[in-house]
C-alpha cells in the first residue's frame, strides 16, 4: 500500500518545534505499524534562525515510505511554516541475482560478526538484534573502506 494523498500534518499544533518532534502523527500511525526517523539542520542569518526538520516514516507491512520536509523561523513558527511531503512505493523485492550478489558480498563478514559474539549477550539478546548490530558494525567498516555498506533494516 502507498499512501497516495498528503497527511494533515496539523502544523498549527507547531509538533515540528519540539524536542523530539511528535512523529509519526496520528494520522500517520492509523494506517498501522510504522518505523520513524527524522534530522535537524538549521541556517542562521543576522535576522533570525530557520529551522528545518526532515523526517520519514515507513510502514512495517508495506515498506512504502513517506518523508515530511518542514521548515519555520524561530521567530514565528506558525507565521512562516511550510511543509512538504514525498510519498514513495515499497522497494522491489530482490532477483535471485541480486540476493545472491548480497550474500556473496557480505554473508561472511556477518557470518564472522556473529561468531565473534558468540559467548556474549548482543543487545537485548534477541536474534533480531545480533544481526541488526552486524549490519550497522559492518555497515561502519565498508564506509570506511569506501564500498557500498549493506542497509540495515528498520
Amino acid at each position: 500500500m502507498v499512501h497516495q494523498k498528503n497527511f494533515d500534518l496539523a502544523l498549527n499544533t507547531k509538533w515540528f518545534t519540539k524536542e523530539p518532534p511528535a512523529f509519526p502523527l496520528p494520522s500517520m500511525k492509523a494506517l498501522g505499524p510504522c518505523a520513524s526517523t527524522y534530522n535537524w539542520f538549521w541556517e542562521q542569518d543576522f535576522a533570525d534562525t530557520t529551522k528545518t526538520l526532515i523526517c520519514a516514516v515507513r510502514w512495517t507491512d508495506s515498506k512504502a515510505t513517506t518523508k515530511v520536509r518542514v521548515s519555520w523561523k524561530r521567530s514565528d513558527p506558525l507565521g512562516t511554516v511550510t511543509a512538504q511531503q514525498r510519498h514513495y512505493p515499497p522497494p522491489a523485492p530482490l532477483t535471485e541475482e541480486e540476493l545472491a550478489a548480497a550474500h556473496q558480498l557480505y554473508g561472511g563478514n556477518i557470518a564472522d560478526w556473529a561468531e565473534e559474539s558468540v559467548g556474549t549477550t548482543v543487545g537485548d539478546g534477541e536474534c533480531w538484534t545480533l544481526i541488526q548490530r552486524a549490519l550497522v558494525d559492518i555497515a561502519d567498516t565498508y564506509r570506511q573502506c569506501g564500498k557500498e555498506p549493506p542497509l540495515v533494516s528498520q
